[in-house]
């Protein structure tokens, strides 16, 4: 009896998680499902962009400062 009633749950938290997933996976591709996935990916992608510009920017005028600093160019 309690073999039976082990296999029993375990056959029922497989199907649990099956179903789970299932839904999981079924809404992820749907094409709702995919548009959020892309506007996700979309608004990652231009924050790091702009992140990435700010920093580079800042690092441009930093070393411009050094360049200048160092050839005597500023008056």
């Amino acid at each position: 009896m309690g073999r039976r009633f082990l296999w029993f749950a375990v056959g029922v938290g497989l199907t649990a998680l099956v179903v789970l997933k299932g839904r999981e996976y079924y809404e992820r591709f749907t094409p709702k499902g995919v548009a959020t996935q892309l506007d996700k990916t979309r608004a990652t992608a231009t924050n790091w962009v702009g992140e990435f510009l700010t920093t580079m920017g800042e690092a441009m005028d930093e070393r411009e400062g050094e360049l200048r600093e160092a050839l005597g160019l500023d008056g």
